[in-house]
């Protein structure tokens, strides 16, 4: 079995076994998810470092695990409470890695070197982080609608008692927010520098740009509202959730079409 064959299996197991820690009982769960974090993302980035990246949809979505994995460790650092996301983190990175090994098998890629530049690379990269901050954002964004509605309804249960209390997610929602406008704002940026030394013009108009765009200000005015009125809940939460989808219809959707469906 070659080394790639290895590390790629490596990170699979390693996945599954981060979304069975996260069903355990409180005590064993709280001894073991950080580790089993940990070793999960030192798995991921070692698949990152060891393999060739494409521009293809099997990179775009090993690029969202990482980003996101990196986008949660960050806002861990200044919210202890995000490590209660994990309930959701686990399952969306591993189905979101079954997806990479199927687009994987059934697309072969075009290497990345081949079409790279400065400042496409800092596009992209921004461009991936954001969206790793956005999927952050968008996981506390349905924690608080859960939880919020749970509260409203006095409903209990055990898997809504793991979760962060509803400050604590629009804490992390907001967090991962105003990341994402930052590295986002930074991405378009980069992705009109590397248009400019491409063709001559500052930006062409295409579907990723556009939903890039979109969710930039729709970001903008969410965060704007907050400052303002104080937005938050559900109201907040659903446009977060908005921004996340925008983000991937520019980001994973495009590629998917390109990949998938004309190819």
């Amino acid at each position: 079995m070659s080394y790639a064959a290895i590390s790629t299996f490596t990170v699979g197991c390693l996945l599954t076994v981060f979304v069975v820690v996260t069903l355990l009982d409180d005590r064993l769960r709280r001894l073991f998810l950080f580790p089993v974090w940990v070793s999960t993302f030192l798995a991921i980035a070692n698949w990152t470092w060891a393999h060739q990246w494409g521009v293809g949809l099997s990179t775009a979505l090993m690029g969202n695990i990482l980003a996101t994995q990196i986008a949660f460790g960050l806002i861990l650092i200044f919210s202890r409470e995000t490590i209660r996301l994990a309930i959701f983190l686990g399952p969306y990175l591993l189905i979101t890695f079954l997806l990479f090994v199927w687009s994987s098998l059934s697309v072969s890629e075009i290497p990345f070197e081949k079409v790279g530049s400065t400042w496409l690379v800092l596009h992209i990269t921004s461009s991936i982080l954001a969206y790793g901050l956005v999927t952050v954002g968008a996981i506390a964004g349905f924690a608080t609608i859960l939880r919020d509605r749970a509260l409203k309804k006095r409903i209990r249960s055990r898997f809504l008692e793991q979760l962060p209390s509803v400050s604590s997610t629009a804490k992390i929602e907001l967090l991962g927010l105003w990341s994402a406008e930052a590295v986002l704002g930074l991405g378009i940026l980069f992705g009109m520098a590397a248009e400019f030394m491409s063709t001559g013009h500052y930006f062409e108009l295409s579907h990723k740009a556009l939903f890039s765009l979109i969710a930039f200000i729709l970001i903008g005015v969410l965060l704007f509202l907050h400052l303002k009125s104080g937005l938050r809940g559900k109201l907040a939460a659903r446009l977060c959730l908005t921004a996340y989808l925008l983000v991937s219809l520019g980001y994973l959707g495009v590629k998917f079409v390109n990949d998938i469906l004309v190819a």
